[in-house]
């Protein structure tokens, strides 16, 4: 079973319109391998099957069937080490500062909570290993005042299998031994008959939510640390522009935007300051009153 070019125009506009991933001309051997499946099942054992289908379906299963077949999900814990030790040593210490000073401000707008935003989530490993540094940080620090409980971890994806797994908490072996230390895997996981589970003292600062970020999401609030990594590398132009601008308006005045190492601001149409800790850059929304944290330096 063969993709035909027409079918390969139908059906990437389809997925452009549900997810707004953007599938250049030589990518058509990936629609094809990664569709099969649905071709054959939902599409009665052809492409233009599958098509049809879906222009007369209202079931949104198969929709999301086609979205969960053709979005990357790689990921695992602590992936690729460096904005970890940023978060760890930079961002946590100056986060801590924040939310001593919102403790002792007599009015308070949205409370002492640190709101971190990890979008993209995909099975759950970055909120998990945030929430280990986070933990790690508040026993050593927790004479300044600070507990697990100032932080909220939002976690969303467009997919909805894997952020069942995500809200399971539960890894399997190859899962686990991908980026972590045995120390940290008997501090916070239990070995269960399916696998690894997640301690509950985690889980209890990250929330999980499906969210697709080419659709309006402002209404989601302000956050300090936005994590949105090697996601946007699959958009156009014009959905990057979109996205950029409503996490610039839900950043605080104080907060940091981390993206993937592939990825960066320019021609977003929006006001972000760039910044260097070792191989991490970090973007800050340019807003009135913003300034420069003095532990990071500016990159020219």
């Amino acid at each position: 079973m063969k993709l035909k070019p027409e079918e390969f125009t139908a059906l990437t506009s389809y997925i452009y319109k549900i997810c707004g991933l953007s599938i250049g001309n030589e990518k058509q051997y990936l629609v094809e391998q990664r569709l099969f499946r649905l071709a054959k099942t939902a599409g009665g054992g052809s492409f233009q099957g599958l098509i049809d289908k879906l222009k007369i379906n209202t079931d949104p299963r198969l929709r999301d069937e086609v979205i969960e077949a053709m979005t990357t999900n790689e990921t695992s814990f602590f992936r690729d080490g460096h904005p970890f030790e940023t978060f760890r040593e930079s961002l946590l210490p100056a986060l801590e500062q924040m939310i001593v000073q919102r403790k002792k401000s007599a009015i308070q707008r949205r409370g002492a909570k640190v709101r971190i935003w990890s979008a993209a989530a995909s099975t759950g490993q970055e909120a998990y290993s945030l929430a280990m540094l986070i933990h790690e940080h508040v026993k050593a620090n927790g004479h300044k005042g600070v507990a697990l409980e100032d932080f909220d971890i939002l976690a969303t994806d467009i997919s909805s299998s894997v952020l069942a797994q995500a809200i399971g908490g539960c890894y399997s072996d190859m899962e686990i031994a991908r980026g972590l230390s045995a120390e940290r895997r008997a501090k916070y996981f239990t070995k269960t008959d399916s696998g690894w589970a997640v301690s509950n003292e985690l889980r209890s600062i990250i929330e999980f939510r499906r969210i697709n970020i080419t659709e309006p999401f402002t209404t989601l609030g302000g956050f300090d640390v936005i994590l949105c990594r090697n996601i946007l590398i699959y958009f156009d132009d014009e959905t990057k522009r979109k996205i950029m601008r409503q996490m610039h308006q839900l950043l605080s005045p104080e907060g940091f935007l981390m993206l993937g190492a592939c990825e960066n601001v320019q021609g977003m149409g929006v006001d972000f300051e760039s910044m260097t800790h070792k191989s991490t850059i970090l973007h800050r929304a340019r807003k009135a009153g913003t300034g420069s944290d003095p532990k990071l330096t500016v990159k020219k």
